[in-house]
């Protein structure tokens, strides 16, 4: 039923949380395939003498999480593609849950689970997955892009059909294969329950440095996406693509070494938004400035915030 994907680079003081949260599924339909990024750490060791059975290790160069993800794929015998990474853990009935909805609903390509950053509620008890199909997720989206690199499970046939992840995307590449699978039909459900356990505490995370960016959704995701955006048209897939820009941009124009090429990018955007423009208007110096200060990121991701949901309608 379920090919368990996790990529794995040094993470040793995570994994065997991840794996164990796995095994400890109430639904036991599914392989595990953990992939090798050229890891440095002992962890692999460690998982070899602790799991003798139960999981497949899967070794490779060091190439990023992308491919990682992408050659578990490949080796995956199921119908669908559960996606895990190493440092997170599920709550023992999320494949439960997941089953319930594919049983009961039809032409399923993606389900995704409501996360917590605290991990107090793997004792709860689900007698029944708390649901609702997306009717226009890109309308949705605007708001919350709902699903994460371990809360999301995707039918096998979009990664035969389609291209995987995006091997040249160090940040967004997640986000990139959800919009895309949506895009490519079929319904999207996603469970308002709490069943991931999305970490934060590896300080080491992708997510917490600085890319550049021509290796960021946002700074690709116009051309990326320009057949998607006239096959068949979809105004809202391109108001949301416009909006993703205006949120999603500013940390690279508001920076030295990547101004130009964010404003080559806004420039792309086929929605301008009064509001939302007022923000990129600021000079680059006072930007600078604001970005440093101890709470001048937060503020500017409220002000984004507010306007994407209440005033660009």
């Amino acid at each position: 039923m379920f090919s368990v994907i996790i990529p794995y680079y040094n993470k040793s003081d995570y994994i065997i949380r991840c794996i164990d949260s796995v095994l400890n599924q109430s639904f036991t339909k599914y392989e595990v395939l953990l992939v090798d990024d050229g890891s440095t750490d002992s962890g692999i060791e460690m998982i070899s003498k602790k799991y003798v059975h139960g999981i497949s290790i899967i070794s490779q160069k060091n190439q990023g999480v992308s491919v990682a993800r992408n050659t578990g794929i490949k080796k995956a015998k199921y119908e669908y593609i559960a996606l895990l990474d190493a440092d997170d853990a599920w709550h023992p009935q999320y494949l439960e849950c997941i089953h319930k909805i594919i049983c009961i609903e039809s032409n399923v390509k993606i389900i995704g689970s409501h996360y917590s950053r605290v991990i107090d509620f793997f004792d709860k008890k689900y007698e029944t997955p708390n649901y609702f199909k997306f009717d226009n997720y890109f309308k949705e989206a605007i708001k919350n892009t709902y699903f994460t690199s371990s809360s999301s499970i995707i039918k096998k046939t979009f990664f035969v059909e389609n291209d995987g992840f995006n091997n040249s995307l160090i940040k967004g590449e997640d986000h990139d294969v959800w919009f895309r699978v949506i895009r490519s039909g079929g319904n999207a459900y996603y469970i308002k329950d709490t069943l991931v356990y999305y970490s934060d505490e590896d300080t080491n995370q992708i997510t917490k440095s600085k890319i550049a960016l021509e290796n960021d959704l946002v700074g690709n995701i116009n051309t990326l996406y320009k057949d998607l955006k006239i096959t068949p048209k979809d105004m809202s897939l391109d108001k949301f693509i416009s909006l993703y820009v205006y949120f999603n941009l500013y940390p690279y124009f508001f920076d030295s070494d990547s101004n130009a090429k964010a404003k080559a990018v806004l420039k792309q955007n086929e929605y301008p938004n009064f509001f939302l423009t007022l923000l990129y208007l600021i000079p680059l110096s006072i930007g600078k400035k604001i970005m440093k200060l101890k709470k001048g990121e937060k503020y500017i991701r409220l002000y984004l915030k507010f306007i994407i949901r209440y005033l660009s309608k």
